[in-house]
């Protein structure tokens, strides 16, 4: 993945976190806002790049975890 890809990925997540804002549980927010944040200053960081530093290869690590739904106890 080069830079331009993780710009545009980064761009759908970015607007469907703000599209969620108005339905996100108060108790939740300011993590959601957290993650706005974080994905915003990404943003601009990767928009001062050079269309040479826009081409390089990024290293993405995707941490995923298991959803705690499926560890039913009976």
């Amino acid at each position: 993945m080069n830079h331009i890809r993780q710009r545009n990925n980064l761009e759908i997540q970015l607007k469907n976190f703000k599209d969620y804002v108005p339905l996100c549980p108060n108790d939740s927010l300011p993590k959601l806002l957290q993650e706005i944040t974080k994905i915003q200053n990404r943003l601009e960081k990767i928009r001062e790049f050079t269309i040479d530093q826009l081409l390089q290869d990024v290293t993405v690590v995707e941490d995923t975890k298991q959803s705690k739904i499926n560890f039913r106890t009976i």
